[in-house]
């Protein structure tokens, strides 16, 4: 993870009482592959940043940062469809899952209910996320004001295919911030 100087704050910054966040910038040709910044306070962020080592660059839209330090959009894109996931580890919880099941002949298959409380546990005290739709960087340690909802498939594939896209309602003219939880 690398961290950038931070540039100079915005005019309309609140004092800041969260802890350090985290953006992680899509990285070209790399299927999954991020570049973390990070900074003491959303109003940290610079405006632009390159990858160490590399000739990416990025312009970072800090527009979308809301005036209290949440997101109104992707600041990777700009684009307003973002969603919240949980950081789960899921090496982790797969990890467990397959001891489990190795361990389950020999204990009964009392390791398969641990595993799934341990599993629980790891998911309920993991952190939130928010992710972008359309470049997939994550933005983590942001205020959850606007809230963004959970992934919905209907807002990926209009995103995907636009009109062509046949499922689901319309797309939400300002994006997601404040939008309902989708009816799965």
């Amino acid at each position: 993870m690398t961290e950038v100087a931070p540039a100079e704050p915005k005019a309309t910054a609140a004092p800041w009482s969260g802890g350090r966040v985290e953006l992680g910038l899509p990285l070209p040709g790399e299927e999954g592959g991020l570049w973390r910044l990070q900074a003491d306070s959303p109003f940290a962020l610079p405006r632009t940043c390159e990858a160490p080592e590399s000739d990416l660059r990025w312009e970072l839209h800090l527009d979308r940062l809301s005036a209290k330090g949440g997101l109104t959009g992707c600041l990777a894109c700009g684009k307003p469809e973002l969603y919240t996931r949980k950081r789960f580890p899921r090496s982790w919880g797969i990890a467990i899952v397959v001891l489990a099941a190795v361990f389950a002949p020999f204990t009964h298959y009392l390791s398969l209910a641990v595993a799934a409380v341990l599993d629980w546990l790891l998911y309920q005290f993991s952190s939130e996320e928010m992710v972008c739709y359309v470049c997939e960087a994550e933005h983590h340690g942001f205020l959850d004001e606007p809230r963004h909802p959970h992934f919905d498939r209907t807002i990926a594939e209009r995103l995907s295919y636009g009109e062509k896209a046949v499922m689901g309602s319309p797309m939400r003219p300002g994006g997601t911030a404040g939008a309902p939880e989708p009816h799965h």
